[in-house]
């Protein structure tokens, strides 16, 4: 995720497509005005230079900040973090830790993380960067397309994001109406997600493969865009039966995982991260399925390209929004004093 060459080199290609043609769209104008002299002919020319290089830079900004991360050292106190609560890093090899490492730094640059009636401390900020990068490490294409906010909420809340009152029975969820495109998590559930390794449940990562089902337009528990058309039919067999043994009280997946094809892939998927040795040891063919899931590459997309270009990091809460707290204030002037980005 975010380091491909590919990226950067299609980035590169946008954007001097661009810078032509503004370019020569600039340079035609000032040929076709009579009665200039020389001098301030050479001045213009001298100016649309100075514009075509600005418009390369600002279409390259986003890759070339991200270039500078990718060299910049990683927190010590944030590899401690790691080092600390997620398994999944402490598996990979040196080399495979610094890119998770980088990966981490160039979401948390891009991705707002804001506490609602919390502090935002440097643990909440690297587990929902980890959870975020967990499911798609093996994707150096991918991108949370819309993504560029999180809400840290401190306890679990209601559908309807209420902190108080009755109700109060969900930990994570991905955001619509006016949270379209924010991540919303329950800072004590994410914490506790990465404290315990062994109890297949980690609510950062269920939330971010709710991302990853809904990349191909719909939540269908079928993660199209990560899964060759041949392994469709078995992946819903495998689910249908897991879902009955669920049912039967004879599996050791979470039982909210039967709760329909959205949940069981998420579910699904926190198991397999959290821990796949138990799971390829008690239902090595859902552990098989995952592992091409989580391991097919994806291709990048023109869209997102082009999204690149102008620097486009996802969507966030206006600042002269009403703060999700419901305080009755406007965001810049309530909890959005509570974001951090890197």
């Amino acid at each position: 995720m975010h380091l491909s060459e590919k990226k950067a080199k299609t980035n590169k290609i946008i954007a001097t497509l661009f810078t032509s043609v503004i370019g020569l769209a600039y340079f035609m104008i000032i040929s076709g005005i009579d009665n200039l002299s020389d001098n301030i002919v050479y001045i213009l020319y001298a100016g649309g230079l100075l514009v075509c290089y600005n418009t390369y830079g600002i279409f390259t900004k986003k890759f070339r900040e991200r270039a500078i991360l990718k060299a910049a050292t990683f927190p010590e106190k944030w590899k401690k973090i790691l080092e600390k609560y997620v398994q999944f890093y402490n598996a990979l090899n040196e080399e495979e830790k610094r890119r998770f490492e980088t990966e981490i730094q160039i979401f948390l640059h891009e991705t707002r993380v804001t506490g609602i009636k919390t502090e935002v401390d440097d643990v909440t900020m690297v587990l929902a960067a980890a959870s975020a990068e967990i499911p798609v490490f093996s994707f150096p294409e991918w991108e949370y397309d819309n993504l560029g906010e999180i809400l840290i909420y401190p306890n679990a809340f209601t559908k309807d994001f209420r902190t108080e009152g009755e109700g109060r029975n969900v930990t994570g969820m991905v955001g619509t109406g006016v949270m379209q495109g924010v991540m919303i998590l329950s800072k004590p559930a994410l914490i506790g997600g990465f404290e315990n390794s062994k109890d297949k449940k980690n609510v950062g990562i269920h939330e971010f493969v709710h991302l990853l089902d809904a990349a191909d337009g719909k939540y269908d528990g079928i993660p199209e865009l990560f899964m060759q058309n041949q392994y469709i039919a078995p992946w819903l067999e495998i689910m249908r039966k897991e879902t009955e043994r669920i049912n039967k009280g004879q599996s050791k997946m979470n039982p909210y995982g039967a709760t329909n094809a959205v949940e069981f892939f998420a579910v699904a998927s926190e198991y397999f991260f959290e821990h796949p040795m138990a799971l390829q040891k008690n239902n090595p063919e859902l552990y098989d399925m995952l592992s091409l899931v989580f391991r097919q590459d994806t291709k990048s997309k023109f869209k997102t390209a082009l999204k690149s270009a102008f620097n486009y990091t996802g969507i966030k809460i206006g600042r002269n929004s009403m703060c999700p707290c419901n305080s009755g204030k406007k965001y810049k002037k309530c909890c959005l004093k509570n974001a951090r980005t890197y």
